[in-house]
């Protein structure tokens, strides 16, 4: 298991280079998201021996339990892995939104960092500035809307 945690932890590296400086290219963005198939898929893997434990936790969410079974190697890593999934997919997308505001590199290099390490923290940051920027509520454009 610690093998995957270095995986986890360290390949997702080159994407974020890729979503920081080469947001605009075809080919790095569908490395990007094969990469994002690929941990959802090794997160699928690791988490379907464990559904009929995982379910009933979820569904009716009580702390000792779940708290048990994240502190467990199994829970741990699976939750390592949700975090990079979901911090690189955050990041993913805010480098899309800020080609569609045409905002210039420098705005991703302001707000993919504290993604990268603090995930939901960094997409806080970066949904203010965009309701500041943009004087309005909104996580998506409606047609003809800018």
């Amino acid at each position: 298991m610690e093998s995957l945690f270095i995986f986890l932890s360290y390949a997702p590296g080159p994407f974020w280079f890729l979503i920081l400086f080469l947001p605009e290219n075809r080919k790095a963005m569908i490395a990007v998201d094969c990469f994002l198939i690929l941990l959802s898929a090794m997160f699928a893997v690791h988490t379907t021996p464990v559904l009929g434990q995982l379910a009933p936790m979820i569904a009716k969410p009580e702390y000792a339990p779940i708290y048990e079974f994240l502190s467990s190697e199994r829970g741990f890593i699976g939750s390592w892995n949700h975090m990079i999934l979901g911090d690189l997919w955050i990041g993913r997308w805010v480098a899309h939104d800020s080609l569609q505001s045409k905002r210039p590199l420098l705005l991703r290099a302001v707000f993919l960092p504290p993604i990268l390490f603090f995930g939901p923290l960094g997409l806080f940051c970066y949904l203010v500035f965009r309701v500041i920027s943009r004087r309005k509520i909104s996580l998506t454009e409606l047609p003809g809307e800018k």
